[in-house]
């Protein structure tokens, strides 16, 4: 695969940095007040992770005989070095880090993803300081055998982790490698991963827990390869993972659909760390990061990459809104089965909303992800930017903070209203499926006022109004690891659940809100016996969902227009746009005008 980044500039400024030792050129958009303020986030980070206790790390792990050590003591290793030519710096003795280091090598050698996506930054750039022994253990990574451990497998983020750094110590380091079969099947890889992005779509999508370990391992390529090429490889791959982080971040929140992780922080999570680093304001939110979560803001932080600036006012939030997004997803593994997920997201002022279609009802607990997957996310801005608001619905399945793909779970959305059905089989019993479904929400907005038959909270600037069809209803702690959340519980082997949101700027008070739900129009005359419930929204949808009993996705009309899942494509949105099988990536931004990613196959030409 090889690309083509095409973009234009209305008003910025180009920032230009030469590496004159591999002769390349990087050309950044960005403006000097932009830049600025990642600097100041950048220390930000730095400070934080480097004020950890070392020392004590260095003791804690060994007796524990924790598995992965570098993970919790290579961020604060990097941290102090980078501010070794500052006055911060000079509260930390750089002579004891470097043995520190030097010893974590010696009792623990092997090589591993946690390790290699900082392990590799700092070698590169800290190689003209490093003590000899400790310049001797990198060499070693290149030599027989330990040069094989480069292209281990793993999950997906796994993988960029550790393939990615590998081929930028390989290509960069000026070494010799001892296998040059590892340096070109990670190469290899990479170009297919990209093809697959710009085809059919990822699928360890919008994770908002491994998002900031997978870029972590591509800004390394991005920084120190030598090759050109492989410096654009990688430029593509972030491109693509920063359109999608910008369409659906929601103020600090990893906003929609999910694959592997369900975001309920602001500016606290892996992908939102890595988005606080390029599109955040202030250094406020680093210091509210948990360490585990500022590790993955590290590597960003000391990389020349930037995203395109046409994503910035996008990932603000900074563009006219509301709107709607469409994607589609492929199967985790595969290269050739796209278009096998299915979502929707929808973003205002003040909240976003996403759901997940899965095609399969699914009871496996091992050796899948089905635990890991979100199929139904509110978050609610908090006019403080401090702590957004996140709900959750679904089955319980996997948990009773309705997370994951609980089977037997139907979802239909239409912006801002979502009919959810759960009408359990005698086979879903007998699999354990839980006789129940939970609306899931954070217990500081305390209980619902009750009008007719819903339910109704005011969340920061929203109202959230529920309808449940339920044998019994009852609001209830959700449990002592989440005890700052409650739900709202629907028992029963059949349960269904319709949920509209409003925004107090449009509907101002409950007796407004009261009135609003009187024009709405629910039907469930043919539930009972066929599981058809239609709903006319408060944004004036009608949306109609038939459960389907033996499947994963019920047949839905919205607005008189039967929902064909067929072709989706990978993102459609008034500012991102991916067709299916397209290889073309576009941003359409107000104010700059279209960024365009392309691929091409590196193959034979006609003319």
């Amino acid at each position: 695969m090889n690309f083509i980044i095409l973009g234009c500039q209305k008003t910025s400024k180009k920032i230009q940095k030469i590496d004159n030792k591999n002769n390349t050129t990087l050309l950044q958009p960005n403006t000097v007040e932009e830049e600025s303020k990642f600097k100041a986030r950048s220390l930000a980070i730095r400070k934080k992770l480097a004020a950890v206790d070392l020392e004590e790390l260095d003791s804690w792990w060994r007796p524990r005989k924790i598995g992965d050590p570098h993970k919790y003591l290579l961020p604060v290793i990097l941290a102090r070095l980078s501010l070794e030519d500052t006055q911060i710096g000079e509260l930390y003795n750089q002579e004891k880090t470097w043995k520190i280091l030097f010893e974590l090598d010696k009792d623990k050698p092997s090589l591993y993803h946690f390790r290699s996506y900082l392990d590799v930054r700092i070698f590169f750039l800290f190689r003209e300081k490093m003590p000899s022994d400790v310049l001797a253990s990198y060499k070693n990574q290149l030599q027989r055998p330990k040069v094989f451990n480069w292209i281990k497998t793993g999950t997906e983020n796994h993988m960029f982790m550790h393939r990615a750094s590998g081929l930028a110590l390989m290509n960069g380091s000026g070494w010799p490698v001892e296998d040059p079969a590892s340096e070109a099947t990670n190469e290899a890889w990479l170009r297919a991963e990209l093809n697959k992005f710009l085809t059919i779509g990822q699928g360890e999508f919008h994770s908002s827990v491994y998002y900031g370990y997978s870029i972590g391992g591509l800004l390394n390529i991005y920084d120190f390869a030598r090759d050109p090429e492989l410096k654009e490889l990688a430029k593509g791959l972030l491109d693509w993972y920063a359109a999608n982080m910008a369409i659906r971040l929601s103020w600090g929140t990893a906003g929609g659909a999910e694959s592997r992780g369900f975001d309920r922080y602001t500016w606290n999570t892996g992908l939102s760390a890595v988005a606080w680093m390029w599109w955040g304001e202030g250094t406020e939110a680093a210091e509210k990061m948990g360490d585990g979560t500022a590790r993955l803001a590290l590597p960003a932080a000391l990389s020349t990459y930037r995203p395109p600036e046409h994503l910035r006012a996008l990932a603000r939030k900074q563009v006219p809104l509301p709107f709607q997004l469409r994607a589609s997803h492929p199967i985790y593994y595969s290269y050739s089965q796209g278009n096998r997920l299915w979502e929707k997201f929808y973003i205002t002022e003040d909240y976003s909303l996403g759901t997940l279609l899965e095609p399969t009802r699914s009871y496996q607990v091992e050796g899948t992800i089905n635990a890991q997957y979100v199929t139904y996310k509110l978050v609610v801005r908090d006019p403080e930017g401090i702590n957004n608001a996140v709900v959750g619905l679904g089955g319980t399945y996997h948990g009773p903070q309705a997370t994951g793909r609980s089977p037997g779970d139907q979802y239909v959305q239409q912006k801002g209203a979502v009919i959810f059905q759960l009408i359990l089989s005698d086979r879903d019993l007998q699999a354990g499926v839980p006789a129940q479904s939970h609306l899931v929400l954070p217990k500081r907005y305390g209980e619902p006022k009750k009008y007719k038959n819903w339910y109704i909270w005011r969340i920061e600037n929203i109202w959230l109004c529920a309808r449940p069809w339920s044998g019994e209803v009852s609001l209830q702690p959700l449990s002592r690891k989440y005890k700052e959340y409650q739900a709202m519980v629907a028992k029963g082997k059949k349960t269904a659940w319709v949920t509209d949101v409003a925004r107090v700027a449009d509907i101002g008070d409950v007796e407004s809100l009261k009135q609003a739900l009187d024009k709405t129009l629910v039907d469930d005359s043919e539930w009972e016996s066929q599981g058809r419930l239609s709903y006319l929204s408060l944004a004036g949808d009608r949306i109609v969902m038939t459960y389907q009993q033996d499947g994963a996705i019920g047949d839905a009309v919205v607005n008189g227009e039967k929902i064909i899942l067929k072709n989706w494509p990978v993102l459609e949105s008034p500012y991102t746009k991916q067709g299916l099988y397209s290889g073309l990536l576009e941003v359409d931004d107000p104010k700059l005008g279209k960024w365009q990613l392309r691929g091409k196959l590196m193959g034979p030409e006609w003319e």
